[in-house]
């Protein structure tokens, strides 16, 4: 009777180690798949990102960025970012940057790809997989002189 028990100890025991491998295991790989936060989900459809800054290459918060042609607004946070996940809606073909609400702080004249313009829009780039990736969007603040050359609207 004396072996029985021994044996039936070191079944439950080992039965026990396996349960807690197997629980570290699935505990370590919920966190996996695409560097993203445990447990949240990752994009589902089409995603633009980009940041904004001021002339000196710092963040810029509270600038909107508007996809068009369906007018989804996005606004830069605090690191200067802006993200949205459209999902499954109309791929947008374009933004515009909208500096109406920190009119007193910046003038309309925005950096993008080389060009300095006020108040038109651009083409966004090529989709790398589901995200466009816009980049940096340049405002310039009042009392700096708009940077040449300043491109014409079309």
């Amino acid at each position: 009777m004396r072996q029985a028990n021994v044996s039936s100890f070191r079944m439950i025991a080992l039965l026990l180690a396996m349960a807690a491998m197997a629980l570290a295991a699935l505990t370590t790989l919920s966190g996996c798949g695409g560097g993203g936060t445990a447990g949240a989900p990752g994009p589902t459809g089409l995603v633009v990102q980009g940041s904004v800054q001021d002339e000196q290459g710092r963040a810029v918060s509270g600038i909107r960025i508007v996809l068009l042609p369906n007018n989804v607004v996005l606004t830069s946070r605090a690191d200067g970012t802006f993200y949205a996940d459209l999902g499954s809606a109309t791929a947008p073909t374009g933004f515009r940057v909208d500096v109406s609400g920190r009119a007193g702080d910046y003038y309309e004249v925005v950096g993008y790809q080389g060009r300095n313009v006020q108040g038109c829009s651009f083409n966004l780039p090529v989709p790398v997989g589901n995200t466009i990736n816009v980049g940096a969007v340049r405002v310039y603040s009042q009392g700096t002189p708009p940077p040449p050359p300043h491109d014409i609207c079309p």
